[in-house]
């Protein structure tokens, strides 16, 4: 009884209830820590149901489903409930573990599913990109040479068109210097007669 009242009168003091501050604190501070460093764990929805002849557990077994199958409802109940399963057979379930939105395990295998088809929708398509580009070099390559083989058209058909302007103008030149020539021998040619009669004519007259 003394040791009690030497423990209450000591608790009671500024020291006392210092220190017993500081003693719960640190327990405090102990059971935190033990709470932080706690490992973390997930519940799992992966379950086995056993589809009875009846509406208890005392009933036949008459087949096993896992997460994720689908039943259809023939029968609703508080705690027991008729389905149909896929294979055609009919029994009593737990109504505690059907849901009418799919399982989490059956959504993430959806996802997954569908995350293949676009990974590989997606590798199609780099692929026909890439098949795109390759056609358009060969296009732009095609395009720049025969870009190149008219503008040396173009080049020949003006060069062509050059001497053709120059023979041209050589050839009238040419027909003009001979119809000049022809036109002075004709008129010549019709001087000289004039000329002739008129001396023939002055021979009579003598």
């Amino acid at each position: 009884m003394l040791s009690c009242k030497r423990i209450q009168s000591a608790t009671r003091t500024p020291v006392g209830r210092m220190l017993g501050m500081l003693f719960w604190l640190g327990v405090l501070w102990c059971l935190s820590e033990t709470v932080v460093w706690a490992e973390t764990v997930y519940v799992s929805d992966e379950i086995k149901l056993t589809v009875r002849s009846g509406p208890g557990t005392d009933r036949k077994i008459l087949d096993i489903v896992s997460t994720g199958e689908k039943m259809e409802l023939l029968e609703d109940g508080d705690e027991w409930v008729l389905v149909r399963l896929e294979n055609g057979k009919e029994g009593w379930v737990l109504k505690r573990y059907l849901s009418s939105e799919k399982p989490s395990q059956l959504k993430l295998a959806e996802l997954q599913t569908i995350h293949g088809r676009l990974s590989t929708r997606s590798e199609e398509v780099l692929q026909e990109n890439e098949a795109l580009k390759a056609a358009n070099e060969k296009i732009n390559t095609a395009l720049e040479e025969k870009t190149k083989a008219l503008e040396e058209l173009t080049r020949s058909y003006d060069e062509l068109k050059k001497i053709s302007d120059a023979s041209s103008f050589q050839m009238r030149k040419n027909i003009i210097l001979l119809v000049s020539g022809a036109g002075i021998l004709f008129f010549g040619i019709v001087l000289g007669l004039v000329m002739k009669r008129q001396r023939r004519k002055t021979m009579y007259m003598v």
